[in-house]
């Protein structure tokens, strides 16, 4: 709890409580829809073909689009 007391990362704590609340929910189990699937197999093959970036790259590109 200090650890988590103690992130100024805005986004980050977002992460963590959208990781908490995952996991209460996580005896649901999710279907993906056949779009989703589609998505998941476009994402890895982008990813294959070395067509993806870092998160801290994408952080840089959305903080710079929005004048951070």
């Amino acid at each position: 709890m200090d650890k988590i007391n103690g992130i100024n990362d805005e986004s980050l704590l977002h992460e963590i409580a959208d990781f908490i609340d995952f996991d209460a929910y996580s005896d649901d189990i999710y279907k993906l829809s056949p779009a989703e699937v589609e998505a998941v197999k476009d994402g890895i093959d982008q990813i294959e073909k070395g067509l993806a970036i870092s998160n801290e790259e994408a952080r840089k590109i959305f903080d710079k689009c929005l004048g951070k």
